[in-house]
């Protein structure tokens, strides 16, 4: 069986799971989110892996990094990462990590930027699956109202966050 590295990481924003499978993270995501076991059952499928509580060098990167981002010291991330999801999520999460630092789109912009306007449910639902956050910014969504919607971390760490990418620290 395959091993999927993973740490769990208390940070400002609340406790993280960070996993990597062969060189790349694979997961970037809350410890007590809503869809926790849906998420981690995808990836565990998804790579034929198990999780295995070990630390590695992506998994050291991956604490650092954040730690920087969440200092208001790092704009963007460099750390390989696997996606684990179907053809459709790919595209929503390779969408998302193009909305650039301190900006938001709606789930409406990212269903025309993939060319699939009238699928803005599934962009929402592939945004809650979205394993790597952070990374590939699902916080960055918001409604086309402009309102906070859905966040697997919370509303008031989304809220952070976007103020965080606003006002610099």
């Amino acid at each position: 069986m395959n091993q999927i590295n993973i740490q769990y990481y208390k940070t400002r924003i609340g406790e993280l799971i960070l996993g990597s499978f062969d060189g790349r993270l694979c997961l970037l995501d809350y410890r007590y989110r809503r869809m926790r076991a849906t998420v981690d059952n995808r990836i565990k499928k998804g790579l034929r892996a198990d999780f295995i509580e070990k630390n590695d060098d992506v998994l050291s990167k991956a604490r650092v990094q954040l730690d920087e981002y969440l200092n208001g010291d790092r704009t963007s991330f460099d750390i390989p990462v696997l996606m684990v999801g179907t053809d459709f999520q790919k595209s929503v999460w390779e969408a998302l990590m193009k909305i650039p630092y301190g900006k938001t789109a709606s789930y409406l912009d990212i269903a025309k930027f993939i060319n699939k306007k009238k699928a803005v449910r599934a962009v929402a639902s592939a945004n809650g699956a979205n394993s790597i956050s952070l990374i590939i910014p699902c916080h960055r969504i918001i409604g086309s109202n402009g309102e906070l919607v859905g966040y697997g971390g919370g509303i008031s760490v989304k809220k952070r966050l976007l103020k965080l990418e606003q006002n610099g620290k």
